[in-house]
């Protein structure tokens, strides 16, 4: 086509100068320019510029001498050169553009799909290795092939669609599909609408995370099956224990006999304490976190709580954070704390601040505050046992979603813990 075009506009040129006529047929040079420079942009320039002067050595020795068709025809040729300049690096920046989004989409380790609209439904029209290793095909075999084939769930499709159409991208729809070989392989699905009415679709295989996740969580239950059952002998235990200390308190009038039986009769309670905080916290970590609204979760603990005399005031409107499930746990234990052993509270304010390195929870009361030096203690396990769920669970359940905990009041005027929560950890909605 480009040879001959050249031949044809270089023939026509000629004709029209034997002819007399000058000014219409050297347009017919700018096809094949644009051919070779769109085509060739490396040589466009070179082409260009051989045409040119190809056109002005045919041309010039019509002019006659005379200056006015000289400068034509220099003008001409120049033009020609730079439709050839312009046209060539255009072209060389649409290549590279194209190389680069090339190499992302071959290259990509997630599954990259090209989903056109056909007759009879949305047809994969180009699939990367990744894409089709992860369906037990090959690029060649997987175009043309409906999408829908593919989904254990066909409507998962018109969903995945329905949601491009709504706000123009999707990101990390969970599905599952199924291989050329009729394995299940669960994936996270990303898409967005090109241009020409395309949608391209991104799919990563989480079927091993998926697997190891419910290891985990069959695992854990199993766990907690038998820490029930060792928790309900203990109790069964502990209880049988106490029996026999108050029948033998009821035996014996010797004082030494019967301080040494209520010695051990704490120890025996103080066990069956421990053993029923096992039994509170026996869920830890066996669901996975999730976004939870702070206000709701506040104001949902507060009304299950005797709390005579204090007002509990949240302002945390619009916060949401990533924590365990066992959240409202550790407001439920600030705020009975705060109760039990403030002594002169009469109010427990929730407040927080955005800082540079996350959020600061703040939740301070009005009472007579923690002591210096028990300010790091009363996170220990063991510490506060007595006193309720124990601070040292509170920090264990916000380490699941790396938030820390301190107490930061002064003694005499209040308690104050501040709970750290990570970037990410947090939004405002």
């Amino acid at each position: 086509m480009l040879a001959a075009s050249t031949l044809i506009a270089f023939a026509a040129n000629a004709a029209g100068l034997f002819a007399g006529i000058t000014i219409v047929l050297p347009h017919l040079l700018y096809l094949p320019i644009v051919l070779g420079s769109y085509w060739f942009p490396r040589r466009g320039i070179v082409f260009s510029l051989a045409l040119a002067l190809g056109y002005l050595v045919m041309t010039l020795p019509f002019a006659g001498g005379d200056a006015g068709p000289v400068v034509s025809a220099v003008s001409r040729g120049v033009v020609f050169v730079a439709i050839g300049v312009v046209v060539s690096l255009l072209s060389l920046r649409l290549r590279e553009q194209e190389e680069r989004y090339r190499g992302i989409f071959d290259y990509s380790e997630a599954g990259t799909f090209i989903v056109a609209p056909g007759e009879a439904g949305p047809q994969i029209e180009e699939a990367n290795y990744v894409g089709a290793t992860l369906l037990g095909s090959t690029t060649k075999n997987l175009t043309g092939e409906p999408v829908t084939g593919f989904l254990d769930d066909p409507g998962a499709w018109e969903e995945f669609e329905a949601e491009i159409n709504r706000n123009n991208t999707v990101y990390e729809y969970e599905t599952t599909l199924r291989r050329t070989d009729g394995a299940a392989v669960q994936v996270l699905a990303s898409g967005g609408r090109l241009p020409d009415g395309r949608i391209i679709v991104t799919l990563v295989d989480i079927t091993a995370r998926k697997n190891a996740e419910d290891a985990l969580r069959r695992t854990n239950a199993k766990l907690n099956m038998l820490g029930r059952l060792t928790r309900d002998d203990l109790m069964a235990a502990v209880s049988g224990l106490l029996g026999r200390i108050a029948e033998g308190t009821r035996q014996f009038d010797d004082p030494a006999v019967r301080r040494h039986l209520e010695t051990l009769s704490e120890d025996a309670r103080l066990v069956q304490r421990r053993a029923e905080i096992t039994r509170d916290y026996q869920d830890l970590g066996l669901r996975p976190p999730d976004w939870q609204p702070l206000q709701k979760v506040i104001l949902e603990v507060t009304s299950s709580l005797a709390l005579p005399g204090i007002a509990v005031r949240p302002w945390v409107e619009r916060l949401e954070v990533f924590a365990d499930p066992m959240l409202d746990r550790v407001f439920s234990n600030l705020i009975e704390n705060a109760a039990r052993h403030g002594k002169t509270v009469s109010s427990v304010v929730v407040t927080y601040r955005i800082r540079d390195d996350g959020l600061s929870i703040c939740v301070e009361d009005d009472g007579v505050g923690v002591p210096e030096g028990e300010k790091e203690k009363i996170f220990e396990y063991g510490i506060g046992i007595d006193g309720g769920l124990g601070l040292f669970l509170v920090r264990e359940i916000l380490a699941i979603t790396e938030m820390t905990i301190r107490e930061t009041g002064k003694p005499g005027k209040g308690a104050r813990f501040v709970i750290h929560v990570p970037p990410g950890g947090y939004r405002i909605i």
